[in-house]
C-alpha cells in the first residue's frame, strides 16, 4: 500500500515569554490514497506564512477533503475559519469541553470564544480509534485539555500530536503540557506516544526520532526565526535570532 507524504506547513517553534504564550504552532499536510488532509491550522500571527507556505507547495485554501483540530485553542484552529473543508473534525470529548463551556471552569483562556459559534455548525466528532482515512487512526491524547488528540499512522510509524506532546525538551524529561484537563492524564498521554510509534510530530517543535523513553534525535533542520525590536530612536532596529 502507498505511503502518505507527509508535508510541513509550520513548523511549530518552542517558545514562550512573560507577555504569554507567542503560539507558534505545527501544521502539517498528510496527503496520499486520493486524500489531502491538514491537521491544525496555525493562528492569525502565522495567516500570511501558512498562506505562502501551503502556495509553495502547491495548496490553497480549497485543497483540504478533512482538516482536523488536535485540540480547540486559537494557535492551532484559529485559520479553519479560511478552510472551507466540508470535514472538521474535532474530538467528541473536546467538542463537549467548548460546547458545554467546561473551559471556563477550568480557567482556559485559549479558547477563542467566537469562534466556538462560528465553527460549531462544521464540526464533525470523531471517538477514539476512528479511521478518518485508509490507515490514519484518531489517537485521544487527553491532558492539555480534555479532548485532547493526534492523529496516529501505524504503517509509518508517526504520532502527529498537537500539544499532547508539546516540544522534545518537555517529552524527554517527562513534563507534561499545561493542563486545562488531568495531570495524570497528560503524562499517560506521553507515554503512550513513546510507546506506540518511533516518529514524533509535536504541537511546537520539530519532528523528532524517539528510542523507548528516550529521543535520539530530531528529524528536520531548523527553520530560521528572527525576531526584530525596535525600541530606540537613535539605534537601527535590533534583529534577535533563534536557533539552536
Amino acid at each position: 500500500m502507498d505511503q502518505y507524504t507527509i508535508i510541513p506547513i509550520l513548523e511549530g517553534v518552542p517558545i514562550t515569554s512573560n507577555r504569554g504564550a507567542l503560539g507558534w504552532s505545527s501544521s502539517t499536510v498528510i496527503q496520499g490514497r486520493g486524500r489531502t488532509i491538514l491537521l491544525d491550522t496555525g493562528s492569525y500571527s502565522d495567516r500570511s506564512l501558512f498562506l505562502s507556505n501551503l502556495a509553495n507547495h502547491g495548496f490553497g485554501p480549497d485543497s483540504f477533503d478533512t482538516v482536523v483540530l488536535s485540540h480547540f485553542h486559537y494557535d492551532h484552529m484559529i485559520n479553519a475559519e479560511i478552510l472551507p473543508a466540508k470535514r472538521l473534525l474535532l474530538s467528541r470529548a473536546e467538542q463537549e469541553y467548548i460546547l458545554s463551556e467546561q473551559f471556563r471552569q477550568a480557567e482556559d483562556n485559549f479558547v477563542p470564544l467566537a469562534h466556538i459559534s462560528l465553527l460549531a455548525p462544521r464540526l464533525c466528532p470523531v471517538r477514539d480509534g476512528q479511521e478518518i482515512a485508509p490507515g490514519i487512526q484518531v489517537l485521544y491524547l487527553p491532558g492539555h485539555t480534555p479532548g485532547s488528540m493526534g492523529l496516529w499512522i501505524p504503517d509509518q510509524d508517526v504520532i502527529l500530536t498537537g500539544d499532547a506532546v508539546k516540544n522534545l525538551s518537555d517529552f524527554v524529561n517527562h513534563t507534561p503540557p499545561p493542563c486545562f484537563g488531568s495531570r495524570i492524564d497528560a503524562l499517560a498521554s506521553m507515554h503512550k506516544v513513546s510507546c506506540l510509534a518511533s516518529k514524533v510530530i509535536p504541537g511546537h517543535d520539530r519532528p523528532f526520532h524517539v528510542q523507548g523513553d528516550k529521543t535520539s534525535h530530531f528529524l528536520s533542520k531548523p527553520s530560521p526565526v528572527e525576531l526584530t525590536l525596535s525600541n530606540r530612536s537613535d539605534c537601527p532596529p535590533r534583529v534577535i535570532s533563534l536557533g539552536p
